[in-house]
């Protein structure tokens, strides 16, 4: 089972689409929307073709460094203080992330099936369930990743399924009715639906097939993007774009009541909710472990286990000090997305640029 901690290329794939998609494609129709109207499925599309340039560069110095992390051969590149500096934000990236996709999950929990429960209680359960997958290797979080996979295609094709009789491919139109000076916007809602991913500056020290392993990324953010545009979809088709706009999470909606052609049925909601829980465990998982893997950089220990549990309380905290769900997403989204472009766009540019100058400079 161990495989001495390895990450097969089809772990790769999966891992990078079930930390992609999390919380994010519950409120991301309605946000699209809201920006662009019926193109929002041009900067979905836009957007994942624009994670394609960072995915090449983690691979690159996944293959420049091969058998390391970023956390350890980025000290190489830029120097131990410079790195220090980079890998405290990374780490505040990570622990926001974490925060925001807690208290999220949180309030979906509550409002959805358990509304007499304490928020509290939620958040704190989820977070000690995922710091158990957070404290093991890199490939046993793989191989859950490659477990999920399945439920998140299943939920997909259920999600199309049921959602087919009640269409109305008339709310898709116009479609090509785009407005340029929205599409950044657009984009930029889009590409803090696909974080997570970063996770490959890890995965990339244990894949064994290291020549393929570009391709696979690059099929990851494929089937992410595939799978945004389904939901995208099927909600505005569904909805139709003025009703779309008005709603938080327009796909929980959508599953709450299902219409079928001769019959009637009731909470299938709870069912895909369950399933639900599953991929925001398997998007939190890699992201406390990647949490530990900073701290033990940075502390300079061979492990990271042990510094798992105590960002539970730090990211508890910061998960309750927004007030209200809005604030959740006005602010704490913000301040996610700004970390995300530092983490996703320039540091891995900034270590890139620099590792390129040095072998040039060696040869």
């Amino acid at each position: 089972m161990e495989k001495n901690n390895r990450v097969s290329n089809r772990q790769l794939q999966a891992l990078i689409i079930t930390t992609s998609i999390g919380v994010g494609i519950l409120s991301l129709p309605s946000s699209v929307a809201d920006i662009m109207g019926n193109t929002g499925w041009l900067a979905i599309l836009l957007g994942g073709l624009a994670i394609l340039p960072f995915i090449y560069i983690m691979n690159k110095l996944g293959e420049m460094y091969r058998g390391k992390i970023f956390y350890d051969y980025g000290k190489e590149v830029v120097g131990n203080i410079i790195f220090k500096i980079f890998s405290s934000i990374y780490l505040i990236y990570f622990l926001v992330l974490l925060a925001f996709i807690v208290r999220v999950f949180g309030e979906v929990i509550k409002a959805f099936l358990l509304d007499n429960t304490p928020l509290e209680v939620i958040i704190f359960t989820m977070l000690l369930a995922t710091s158990y997958i957070g404290r093991s290797n890199i490939e046993a979080i793989s191989r859950m990743a490659l477990i999920i996979l399945p439920i998140i295609i299943i939920i997909t094709i259920v999600f199309i399924l049921f959602s087919i009789p009640t269409l109305d491919f008339t709310n898709l139109l116009p479609v090509f009715q785009i407005n340029i000076k929205d599409i950044p916007r657009g984009m930029s809602t889009v590409f803090f639906s696909y974080v997570g991913f970063e996770i490959i500056l890890i995965a990339l020290a244990y894949i064994e097939d290291s020549e393929n392993a570009l391709k696979c990324s690059f099929n990851g953010i494929f089937y992410t993007t595939i799978i945004y545009l389904v939901t995208f979809l099927i909600t505005i088709g569904q909805l139709g774009i003025h009703e779309l706009k008005k709603q938080i999470w327009p796909s929980l909606s959508i599953m709450s009541e299902v219409e079928l052609p001769g019959f009637f049925i009731e909470n299938i909601d709870g069912m895909l909710m369950a399933a639900w829980v599953l991929i925001v465990f398997a998007t939190m998982g890699p992201a406390i472990y990647t949490g530990g893997v900073i701290l033990s950089s940075l502390f300079d220990t061979k492990k990271h286990d042990f510094f798992v549990l105590p960002m539970i309380p730090i990211i508890m905290g910061l998960s309750l000090i927004p007030e209200s769900l809005s604030q959740v997403y006005s602010t704490m989204g913000n301040i996610v997305k700004y970390l995300a472009v530092f983490s996703i766009v320039i540091a891995p540019t900034i270590i890139f640029i620099v590792a390129l100058f040095k072998e040039r400079k060696s040869l």
